[in-house]
C-alpha cells in the first residue's frame, strides 16, 4: 500500500515548510496516517541534503526523564549518513548524571548545524518525557531556522503548551472516497464494497484496513456487532475505554437514539453533549453530520455502546423518553424499557407510526412498527402480520436494510395466522427496493414472490413489473419491454385505477425509446392516469419519465423545470427518489455547461446517497460528471473509472454505460486516444449485444467518432456518424420533420467537421461548425456551443488563421467563464506560439503543476499515473503540453526551469 495516496498537497505543505525554516506538527486521530506521512516528509526532506534525527513517544516511555533524548543520540550513532559519523562514540548505559544527555545532544545538533540544516522528527509527541520535550524545544529556540522539527500529535492529545511554541498545527484530514477506494484495491478489495468502508471508517485508513480485513467481501457483516471477529471488537471496546468516562455516558445515551442529535441528548440530562461529541469525534469515533446528528464510526460501534445490563439499560430507555421532543420518539423508548406484551401500547405504536412516514422519518417508523408487531398479543395476531409487512415496506424506500431483514425474518417465524399471499408478495417486493442486491439475489427473491403470487393476477402484474425495472438496470431494454406489456396487459384486465398501471406504462415508455420502438404512446397514457407516486417510487413515474425524455430530447429548460417541480414534491425519507432525481438535474446542468450548479447539485446528491447507505456507484456518476465540468478532468476520470468497476460488479449495466461514457470524454480531453477507445468501444458493444437503437440516451457516439479520427481511422468515424443518423432517422416522432433531434444532431455535426477537415475540405467543416455553435445556442445547449467554437478555432489554427482562431477561442472563453465550466477552461490555451523560456510557469494549470513538480522530483511517468489515477498515456499528453507552453524539450530543463523559477 502507498502509505501516502492523496495527501500530496498535504506533503509538499509541509515539505516546504520544514525547507523554510517552519516546524511543523501533524495532528488527527488514531489511523489516520499521520506517521506514514511524518515518514514521507521526513525522506523527502532527507534528499534536501538534511541531517535527520528521530525519536518516538511512547505509553512507556512518558515517565522516563531523557527517554527521547536517548533515542535521539542512538539514531544518531547508528546512523548510516557520513554527516553524523563519529559525533556520538557510545551512550551511557547506566543512569547518566543529570543533564548529560542533553548537552550531548545539544553539542551533536550544534555540530551538524553548523553545516547543514537539522530536523528532529518526533513521532506521537504527547507521549515524550518532559525532559526531552525540554531539549527539543531549547535547540529550536537557539538555533532558529536550522534546527526544525517535524512531530506527530494524536488528536485530543493534551502536552505541555510549552512543547507547542512556534510550532504550525496542521490536521491530516482523512481521505476522500476515491483515494480511499484506490488505497484498498491494493488490498484486493472492490471499489463496491470500498465505498462502504469509506463510510464506515469515515476515511480513516487504517480502520478501513481493519474492517476490509474483517469482512472480506461481505459487507453486510457490518450489520451488527456479533458477526464481526472478536480481534476487531476488542479494537472497538478498548477506543471507547480510553475516552473519559462522562463522554462514554452520553455516547451509550446516543447509541439509543435512531438518529442522535446532539440537542436530544442534551434535553436527556447530558448538558455537556456538544463538548462530549466533539472529543468523540477527534478520536474519529463519531462524525456530526447535518442537524447535529452524531453517526457511529464504524456503524457498529453503536450497538456496542447500547449494549449493557438490561437494567441499565431499560433505564436509559426510560430517561429518554421522558425527554423525547415528540410522541413518536416517546412511545418507542417506553417499549425499548418495558419488553412485556402491551395491546393498547402496541396500537398506539403503530398510529405514532403513520406520523411518523408522514413527517419522513421512516426508520423511526418501521422501528414503531416493529415493536408494535412485538408488543401485542394473541388478540392482535392479525394486526401483527400486517404490522411486518408495513414494516418492511416502510424501510425499503430509505434503504433502511437492517429494519427490512429485521421484519422478514419475524415474518417467517409467523404460522397463526400466516400472511395471505397479497402480504407475502408485498413483503418480498420491498426487497428490490434495497440498495446493493445481486443480480442473483434478486432473481430468487422474484421467483419466490411469483410463487407467492398463483394465479393472482394484479399480484402477477406487480411482480412482473419489478422484474421490468430490474432488467433496466440491466441493461436489457428488451427484456424490460416484454416484462412491461405482460404486466401491462394484465393491470389493464384487473386494475386500471391502480398505481401500477401508470409506472408500468412508464416503464414500457423507458425500454422502447431504448431500444427504438413506440415510446410516445404508452407515456401519454401514463401521464393522462397518473396520480401522485408512493415514496420510494417517483423515479419511475411517468413524470419523472417525461423529463428525462426532455433531457434525451435537448430541451433542458423544460428537463430542468419539471424535474424541479419531481424533487419538490418527493415524500422526506425516500432516499433513492432524491438522489435519482439529483443525479438527472446534473445531467441537465452538465449538458447545459452549468458546472458550479453541477458540483453543488452532485453534492448534494452525494450526501444524500451516503445518508441512506446508497450504491456509491450511482453518486459517483453525478460527481464525476460534475467534475468533467466544473472541477478537475483527473479528478472526473478516476471517479468514471471507479464507478464502472463497482457498477460492473454489481450487474448496473446501466451506470457502467454512463461512468464509461464521462471516462471516454476525460481520456480524449487528456489525450490518451487508447484510453477513450477502449471505453466508447465497451459501450458499444454493450448497447450491440442488449439491443440500444436511441442515440440520444447515452450521447457517447460523436466523442468515439472524434477519437477516431485522432487515430486517423476517418472512414470508420464516417461509418459511425452515418450509422448514427440513421438510427435518428429511425427514432424521430416524424421523419421529415426530426425537430426532437436538432440538438444531438448538432453535436454529430461537430464531429462530422473533423471527418471533413481530415479529408481536407475545412470550408464544408467550418460551415456545419457554425450551423452546429447556432443550433446549439438557441437550444440552450451552451457547452457544446463552445465545443463547436473551440472545433473551428483548431481548424483556423491549422489553417495558419490565427487571428480568427484566437477570437473565436476567446469567445469560447467567455462562454465557459460565465457557465462556470472551470474544467473546459483548464485545457484552453489564449495562443499557440509557446512562451518564452521561463515565462510561462503562471500559465501551468493546476494538473500541469502537480505533473510539472513530479517531473521534476524525478519521477517517472508510470510513477505518476499510478499516484493520480490516470493513464500513463494521460501523463504524457500532459508533458507535452507543458513542454510546450514553458519552452523547454526535455525533463531535465523543466526541472532547472522550476528550480529558479
Amino acid at each position: 500500500m502507498r502509505p501516502t495516496v492523496g495527501r500530496s498537497h498535504l506533503r509538499a505543505r509541509v515539505r516546504e515548510a520544514l525547507v523554510g525554516g517552519e516546524s511543523v506538527v501533524l495532528c488527527g486521530p488514531a489511523g489516520i496516517g499521520r506517521s506514514a506521512l511524518l515518514d514521507a516528509v521526513a525522506a523527502d526532506v532527507a534528499a534536501r541534503d538534511v541531517v535527520v534525527l528521530r525519536c518516538a513517544g511512547s505509553p512507556g516511555d512518558a515517565a522516563s526523564p531523557d527517554a527521547a533524548v536517548r533515542a535521539l543520540l542512538w539514531h544518531a550513532r547508528t546512523s548510516a549518513d557520513p554527516r553524523l559519523r563519529g559525533l556520538v562514540t557510545s551512550l551511557p548505559t547506566a543512569d547518566p548524571a543529570p543533564g548529560e544527555l542533553r548537552r550531548v545532544l545539544e553539542r551533536v545538533v550544534a555540530r551538524v548545524a553548523a553545516s547543514h540544516p537539522v530536523l528532529l522528527v518526533a513521532d506521537d509527541l504527547h507521549w515524550l518525557d518532559a525532559a526531552s520535550s525540554d531539549a527539543v524545544g531549547a535547540l529550536r529556540r537557539r538555533l532558529p531556522g536550522r534546527v526544525v522539527l517535524l512531530g506527530s500529535l494524536v488528536a485530543g492529545a493534551e502536552p505541555d503548551p510549552a512543547d507547542l511554541r512556534g510550532l504550525t498545527l496542521l490536521d491530516v484530514p482523512p481521505l476522500d472516497v476515491v483515494d480511499l477506494v484506490a488505497v484498498l484495491a491494493e488490498e484486493g478489495v472492490g471499489p463496491d464494497v470500498a465505498a462502504r468502508l469509506h463510510r464506515e471508517s469515515a476515511g480513516n485508513p487504517a480502520l478501513a484496513l481493519l474492517l476490509a480485513g474483517a469482512i472480506g467481501e461481505r459487507p453486510q457483516v457490518l450489520g451488527g456487532p456479533h458477526s464481526l471477529p472478536e480481534s476487531l471488537q476488542r479494537v472497538l471496546r478498548a477506543r471507547v475505554a480510553a475516552l473519559p468516562p462522562p463522554v462514554r455516558d452520553t455516547l451509550a445515551s446516543a447509541a439509543l437514539l435512531l438518529r442522535p442529535r446532539v440537542r436530544d441528548l442534551a434535553r436527556a440530562g447530558h448538558l455537556a453533549a456538544a463538548e462530549h461529541v466533539a472529543v468523540a469525534a477527534s478520536q474519529g469515533l463519531v462524525v456530526l453530520g447535518e442537524d447535529d446528528v452524531v453517526r457511529f464510526v464504524p456503524s457498529v460501534l453503536r450497538d456496542l455502546l447500547a449494549a449493557g445490563p438490561a437494567e441499565e439499560v431499560a433505564a436509559r430507555h426510560a430517561r429518554l423518553s421522558a425527554s423525547a421532543a415528540d410522541e413518536p420518539t416517546r412511545l418507542r423508548h417506553r417499549a425499548l424499557a418495558d419488553p412485556r406484551p402491551d395491546p393498547d401500547l402496541a396500537r398506539r405504536l403503530a398510529e405514532a407510526a403513520t406520523a411518523a412516514t408522514g413527517r419522513g422519518a421512516r426508520d423511526l417508523a418501521a422501528d414503531l412498527l416493529l415493536l408494535a408487531a412485538d408488543r401485542a398479543d394473541v388478540a392482535r395476531a392479525g394486526d401483527r402480520v400486517e404490522w411486518l409487512v408495513s414494516a418492511a415496506e416502510t424501510a425499503a424506500p430509505g434503504n433502511h436494510a437492517l429494519l427490512v431483514r429485521r421484519a422478514l425474518a419475524t415474518l417467517r417465524e409467523v404460522v397463526d395466522p400466516a400472511p395471505t399471499p397479497a402480504q407475502a408478495v408485498r413483503a418480498r417486493l420491498a426487497v428490490p427496493e434495497l440498495a446493493g442486491l445481486g443480480v442473483r439475489a434478486l432473481a430468487e427473491v422474484l421467483a419466490a414472490a411469483l410463487a407467492d403470487a398463483g394465479d393472482d393476477e394484479a399480484l402477477v402484474a406487480q411482480v412482473l413489473l419489478q422484474r421490468g425495472r430490474i432488467a433496466l438496470a440491466e441493461a436489457r431494454p428488451h427484456a424490460t419491454a416484454e416484462a412491461a406489456e405482460q404486466a401491462v396487459g394484465l393491470l389493464r384486465r384487473v386494475d386500471p385505477g391502480g398505481t401500477e398501471l401508470p409506472r408500468a406504462l412508464a416503464t414500457l415508455a423507458v425500454a422502447r425509446r431504448w431500444s427504438g420502438g413506440d415510446h410516445r404512446t404508452p407515456l401519454a397514457e401514463a401521464l393522462a392516469l397518473a396520480g401522485v407516486p408512493a415514496a420510494g417510487f417517483w423515479h419511475v413515474s411517468p413524470q419523472y419519465t417525461r423529463a428525462r425524455f426532455a433531457l434525451y430530447d435537448d430541451r433542458p429548460a423544460d428537463a430542468d423545470r419539471e424535474l424541479r417541480d419531481v424533487l419538490a414534491r418527493l415524500e422526506p425519507g425516500a432516499g433513492a427518489d432524491e438522489v435519482h432525481v439529483l443525479r438527472s438535474l446534473v445531467e441537465v446542468a452538465a449538458r447545459t455547461g452549468h458546472g458550479r450548479e453541477a458540483r453543488e447539485l452532485a453534492r448534494r446528491a452525494e450526501v444524500v446517497g451516503a445518508a441512506f447507505d446508497l450504491e456509491a456507484h450511482t453518486t459517483w456518476f453525478a460527481l464525476a460528471l460534475a467534475e468533467s465540468v466544473g472541477g478537475s478532468v483527473e479528478r472526473a476520470a478516476a471517479l468514471a473509472q471507479r464507478g464502472a468497476e463497482a457498477a460492473t460488479e454489481r450487474g448496473d449495466l446501466r451506470y457502467v454505460v454512463r461512468h464509461l461514457a464521462v471516462l471516454g470524454q476525460c481520456r480524449l480531453r487528456t489525450g490518451d486516444l487508447t484510453g477513450a477507445e477502449a471505453a466508447y468501444g465497451r459501450i458499444a458493444a454493450i448497447e450491440a449485444a442488449e439491443g440500444y437503437d436511441d442515440p440520444t440516451v447515452h450521447r457517447w457516439q460523436a466523442e468515439h467518432a472524434v477519437v477516431l479520427v485522432r487515430q486517423g481511422r476517418v472512414d470508420d468515424a464516417a461509418d459511425l456518424l452515418a450509422a448514427t443518423r440513421r438510427r435518428l432517422a429511425r427514432g424521430a416522432a416524424d421523419p421529415a420533420d426530426p425537430a426532437d433531434t436538432a440538438g444531438v444532431r448538432a453535436v454529430l455535426d461537430r464531429a462530422e467537421a473533423e471527418v471533413l477537415a481530415a479529408r481536407g475540405d475545412p470550408d464544408g467543416a467550418v460551415l456545419l461548425l457554425e450551423g452546429s455553435a447556432s443550433v446549439c445556442a438557441d437550444r440552450g445547449l451552451l457547452l457544446d456551443h463552445a465545443r463547436a467554437l473551440l472545433t473551428h478555432a483548431a481548424i483556423e489554427r491549422r489553417r495558419r488563421r490565427l487571428a480568427g482562431a484566437r477570437a473565436l477561442t476567446d469567445r469560447a472563453r467567455r462562454v465557459l467563464t460565465d457557465l462556470g465550466a472551470s474544467a473546459w477552461l483548464e485545457g484552453l490555451e489564449a495562443d499557440d506560439a509557446p512562451a518564452p523560456a521561463g515565462a510561462g510557469l503562471a500559465s501551468l494549470t493546476d494538473a500541469e503543476r502537480r505533473v510539472a513538480a513530479a517531473v521534476a522530483a524525478g519521477a517517472s511517468n508510470r510513477e505518476i499515473a499510478s499516484t493520480t489515477y490516470v493513464s500513463v498515456k494521460t501523463v504524457e499528453a500532459t508533458l507535452t503540453r507543458i513542454y510546450r507552453k514553458l519552452g523547454v524539450r526535455s525533463r531535465a530543463q523543466l526541472a532547472a526551469l522550476l528550480a529558479t523559477g
